[in-house]
């Protein structure tokens, strides 16, 4: 099926209009309402557990549960889906439908519902079945759902009485959308920044999805890579304006300064934050300017890099308000360059930085006043 089949074929659909607004809430409702409606074929939709029709049951959305680490913070996590049955059996279910996702998330989330003493599976629902999970973690791609529901809802099917030929359409239009969106991504991952390519084949509908997708799938690649190097995070977001996703790699010297390796669809930035949230007075601006054009001219950071295309307050660099300053390298990212090779670039530069880091410390503290 080619894309204006796709296209033609999703338009005709009121199941996929109406999950546009949100599309990873509607799809986690839809499966609750399916939970509670139809709970025997849920539960064999996701794992092979007897289901007892004496016992109560219960599907929810966005459940809290606590985390009794102190070293955590005792921050709260919220599970996208739970299905509870059978007394003491749950299955959490995890919506991955606009992002890839993240190893220690999941983990932390079996860590902390363990310890609740329920028999629980873990399932991750994603738009790709190729992914990196721990081990407790069981992926079931959309259109694997698809092909489930497709043989347990639509093959000789009780529907509730007084709803029986408006439930069978509903499932067999539900089924047709996952089916039709799993077919318009990639099948499996390539590890190369082609996104512009790739993007050519999807339905102009989840072109936004599918690059917030491959952006959180280059920044988990990173993070896998560099972790052991635990002065620097990663962090990722998607810009609204460029349609771009953005991967941040980033190394905080204190609360007010932070030192940031930037990639913005095909660009490979060098950012720097000097006394972070303070945009004035001027002469703090200048500060800002005065060290990086110290850390330019020593080598230390905005090595190689583009000259300015337009005139800014920040003389020879590119800012973002409050705090931010930034500049390209010459050596952009290119379609055929693969996310090894961006990782191991990334690491020199975090090996140069560090080696330079008291030398960087000095270019900054000789201006900070406070």
């Amino acid at each position: 099926m080619n894309k204006s089949e796709l296209i033609k074929n999703l338009k005709s659909s009121p199941i996929y209009n109406m999950s546009q607004d949100s599309l990873e809430n509607f799809h986690t409702s839809f499966l609750c309402w399916l939970g509670n409606t139809y709970p025997e074929k849920f539960i064999k939709l996701f794992n092979d557990k007897r289901f007892d029709k004496t016992k109560e049951y219960n599907c929810k959305k966005q459940v809290i549960h606590t985390n009794s680490n102190k070293n955590e913070g005792n921050k709260n996590i919220r599970t996208d889906l739970e299905f509870q049955f059978n007394d003491n059996e749950l299955i959490i279910i995890e919506n991955k439908m606009k992002s890839y996702p993240d190893y220690n998330q999941l983990e932390k989330y079996y860590d902390i519902i363990c310890k609740e003493k329920k028999e629980t599976t873990f399932i991750l629902l994603s738009l790709v079945d190729k992914i990196n999970l721990p081990k407790q973690w069981i992926c079931i791609s959309y259109s694997d759902l698809a092909k489930k529901m497709n043989k347990i809802f639509c093959e000789n099917v009780e529907y509730k009485k007084d709803y029986q030929d408006y439930h069978k359409c509903l499932m067999q239009d539900y089924i047709n959308v996952i089916n039709l969106l799993s077919k318009s991504f990639p099948e499996k991952n390539n590890e190369i920044y082609d996104l512009d390519e790739q993007k050519k084949q999807i339905i102009d509908d989840l072109q936004d999805i599918y690059i917030k997708y491959r952006t959180s799938e280059l920044a988990n690649y990173i993070n896998k890579e560099i972790r052991k190097k635990c002065n620097w995070e990663i962090k990722e977001s998607f810009s609204a304006k460029s349609k771009e996703g953005v991967v941040d790699v980033i190394r905080k010297l204190d609360e007010n300064n932070r030192f940031h390796i930037q990639i913005q669809g095909k660009q490979y930035s060098y950012g720097f934050v000097y006394l972070e949230g303070k945009s004035t007075p001027d002469d703090i601006w200048k500060e800002r300017i005065k060290i990086a054009n110290k850390l330019k001219d020593q080598g230390y950071w905005f090595v190689d890099i583009k000259d300015p295309k337009r005139k800014t307050k920040c003389e020879n660099f590119y800012s973002y308000k409050p705090d931010f300053i930034y500049r390209q390298s010459n050596k952009g990212i290119d379609e055929k360059t693969t996310y090894k090779e961006i990782t191991n670039r990334i690491k020199k530069d975090i090996e140069k930085f560090e080696q330079n880091l008291v030398e960087i410390q000095n270019c900054i503290y000789e201006f900070v006043k406070y």
